[in-house]
């Protein structure tokens, strides 16, 4: 089952963490490797997944994603683990049908994932940017979410962004997290209430 896949990805998220002959970019390559064989047995109708028997699951991806965004090794590994979860994430939003639908917990994962991985501050923005903006656009704008790109980009960026996305730090767009729980909703900074449905963000 889809279960047992993700229990053992994220033994090998527990294990990228640590150094040693079972950690780091091993563990990440062994969870891609094992991430793959889930995929296939997807695709060949052999694995089901999710509460309702549909067959794709987010889950499985968020673990190989967090396995990434764990991983202790050099610069060069980190770069790598980077590479293999954008091109889960990328992969992920091309074949929902295979690898589930991304979620605030995908957007989350991958924000982790780049301002723990990115070595280079240009290039964290640009991304952390990018998938801002796409959590926002599928409504996907958790607190988590909101929080990470807050903490990781500096306030002239966060703030330009957010402003060209049709709200503010204090203002938050209800089309931004119309698809997340009303308990994991972005808090305004200054506690400010949220903005009523519109299509801000779009």
């Amino acid at each position: 089952s889809s279960t047992s896949y993700s229990t053992v990805l994220n033994a090998f998220a527990r294990a990228s963490g640590k150094n040693g002959e079972y950690g780091g970019m091993r563990a990440v390559e062994r969870a891609r490797d094992i991430y793959d064989r889930f995929i296939d047995r997807v695709r060949d109708g052999n694995v089901v997944c999710g509460e309702r028997g549909e067959a794709n699951d987010s889950y499985a991806n968020c673990c190989l994603l967090n396995c990434c965004a764990n991983v202790y090794g050099t610069g060069t590994e980190k770069k790598e683990a980077l590479i293999i979860a954008i091109n889960a994430f990328e992969e992920m939003k091309k074949h929902p049908e295979l690898h589930g639908t991304p979620n605030q917990y995908t957007f989350g994962t991958m924000m982790k994932v780049c301002s723990r991985l990115s070595s280079d501050e240009r290039e964290k923005n640009r991304l952390l940017e990018s998938i801002f903006v796409q959590a926002c656009r599928r409504g996907h704008c958790s607190a988590a979410v909101f929080g990470q790109f807050l903490r990781n980009t500096a306030a002239q960026t966060n703030a330009r962004v957010i402003l060209e996305m049709g709200g503010t730090k204090r203002e938050i767009p209800h089309s931004w997290h119309r698809n997340v729980s009303r308990r994991q909703w972005p808090t305004p900074v200054g506690g400010e209430s949220h903005r009523g449905n519109d299509n801000a963000g779009y």
